[in-house]
């Protein structure tokens, strides 16, 4: 069962609205023949990685420099006919295996110039989701990984040949509100 069909509270918003699910940003083709490589599996708690598990893609390869977030996911049931954990950096992998990369809220965590590289290295499909903030963030929970190391803004994105989608004031943590952005390649 798909995890959004009933009421679900993502930061704000009382319901899973269409500009987070990623039925509506995947291609129409059949998804169980696309190798997926998912960058950052984060703690799995966001909107987006709550429904991962839910697509049957061919492969799914999840990688993320810290190893108890690729356990957590590993514990997980998983609609992918293959899924991998890989405890790597990103700046380290080799992306041409896949059709789609994934990275949702990774590249903020990277040197700007290295999340660059990165970028300019996939040469298939890749989904982005990001915040636009205007300030740096340290984590308060240890994981150095999680820092915020790098700001966007829609014209880094654009200028490279994605489209784009903001969503205004979509991150409000404390007194700030910022955007995030949608960006596909």
């Amino acid at each position: 069962m798909w995890p959004f069909s009933q009421k679900y509270n993502y930061l704000y918003y009382p319901v899973m609205v269409s500009f987070l699910d990623l039925r509506n940003r995947l291609p129409r083709r059949r998804l169980d023949k696309l190798k997926v490589c998912n960058v950052g599996v984060g703690e799995g708690g966001s909107a987006l990685a709550l429904q991962l598990p839910y697509f049957n893609f061919a492969r799914l390869d999840h990688i993320d420099v810290h190893q108890p977030y690729l356990d957590a996911a590993r514990a997980r049931t998983w609609s992918a006919k293959v899924v991998n954990f890989i405890n790597t950096d990103v700046r380290n992998w080799n992306f041409a295996a896949y059709d789609y990369v994934f990275m949702f809220d990774v590249l903020e965590h990277l040197e700007k110039a290295d999340a660059l590289a990165v970028m300019e290295k996939i040469k298939c499909h890749q989904l982005i989701f990001i915040p636009l903030e205007t300030m740096f963030r340290k984590n308060d929970f240890g994981v150095k990984a999680q820092d915020h190391l790098s700001f966007w803004t829609e014209a880094d994105f654009k200028e490279r040949g994605y489209t784009t989608e903001i969503l205004s004031g979509f991150h409000i943590e404390e007194k700030s509100v910022f955007d995030a952005l949608w960006a596909l390649k």
